[in-house]
């Protein structure tokens, strides 16, 4: 099943989520942008606003965070492991 999701996700999104596994607090600044290959802050909102919308993230009172907490130790641990 998560295979399934991140092969629809685009590597912009893909990027953005390894950002926030690593839980990096301040992903618009220009170090971490280029660590995480990440092509502007427009990229950014666009993916954050994606992923929510895909029901992938939440975003309650101004925090985000994985829906499915299995979802992110998967990313963590297999996927982004590779």
């Amino acid at each position: 099943m998560f295979v399934t999701i991140t092969e629809t996700l685009t590597t912009q999104q893909l990027n953005y989520l390894k950002a926030l596994i690593a839980v990096e607090k301040t992903i618009s600044s220009t170090e971490l942008m280029h660590r995480y290959q990440i092509a502007s802050t427009t990229s950014i909102s666009c993916s954050k606003v994606a992923l929510i919308k895909n029901d992938i993230l939440d975003n309650k009172a101004g925090e985000i965070s994985f829906q499915n907490p299995i979802y992110a130790y998967w990313l963590k641990s297999e996927y982004f492991a590779k």
